[in-house]
């Protein structure tokens, strides 16, 4: 098995020793991020943006715009998420990865990367038709399908079954190692446009000296700049922690690897 052959020969120092801990995982995610945090930050913004502008394409903007965005969308993030996923894996193993080498190795697999994407997104997506558990109990059982494509040299089909395979006996942990890392960033993201709102209220009312009358007239002037604000304060939070989530999900995966290895 590929995963035994890399826990075997790859240097392991750069992950140090494997674990499903979201603590420890999260924090060598910040250790590593570093060096690569701008090169993940290019991949992982541009396909951001492009759900930011889907997300507020009006029908003004005609229907053809918004298909091609959300084209992009699901066939560019696949391509750029495997590519950061490459390049995050380069840097664990102590070598100089660059951007355009990423992407080349992530266009070299777009058809198993965007075909992967679309049979987890899939799976999922009816699983959660039936029950919610089993669409989130397959979303965890996959969510390494991109990892073993970029990282694996696997086709679409085999990703998946790789992914379920090395999730097998450890779901609960994965789903923990996610869902703490989920909430963290989540709720901080989350809070970031009630902060924005609740200081555009305080600044208005600084201005205006106090005066109700005033302070109501402003708010309701000002009300749809705060909220356009606090929209793209919190998609600019989410873009800036995801290079760091996209280091945390390889060090989960090479954790496993590892484990299973370690176990086989």
């Amino acid at each position: 098995m590929k995963g035994v052959d890399w826990a075997a020969h790859e240097d392991p120092s750069a992950m140090q020793s494997a674990t499903l801990s979201p603590i420890l995982l999260l924090r060598r995610s910040f250790e590593l991020v570093g060096p690569i945090y701008w090169p993940l930050l290019i991949l992982t913004s541009s396909s951001h943006i492009a759900f930011f502008v889907v997300g507020l394409t009006s029908p003004s903007l005609g229907m053809i715009l918004s298909l091609l965005l959300l084209a992009y969308v699901l066939v560019g993030a696949p391509i750029l998420t495997g590519a950061a996923f490459w390049l995050v894996d380069q840097h664990l193993k102590q070598r100089t990865p660059l951007l355009g080498n990423s992407l080349d190795q992530a266009f070299s697999k777009a058809v198993p990367l965007i075909f992967g994407s679309l049979l987890v997104n899939l799976i999922s997506s009816l699983g959660m038709q039936l029950f919610v558990f089993p669409g989130i109990y397959c979303r965890v059982r996959l969510a390494f399908t991109l990892c073993a494509i970029a990282l694996e040299d696997k086709g679409a089909t085999e990703g998946l079954g790789y992914s379920w395979n090395l999730v097998r006996g450890r779901w609960w942990g994965v789903f923990w190692a996610f869902l703490v890392v989920v909430l963290i960033f989540g709720i901080s993201i989350l809070l970031l446009p009630f902060v924005v709102a609740i200081l555009g209220a305080t600044l208005a009312a600084v201005v205006t000296g106090g005066n109700t009358d005033i302070i109501g007239l402003a708010l309701l002037v000002w009300a749809p700049v705060v909220a356009l604000l606090a929209v793209v304060v919190g998609f600019a939070a989410f873009t800036a922690v995801t290079p760091i989530f996209n280091v945390y999900t390889v060090l989960l995966f090479r954790s496993l690897q590892q484990l299973q290895a370690q176990a086989a």
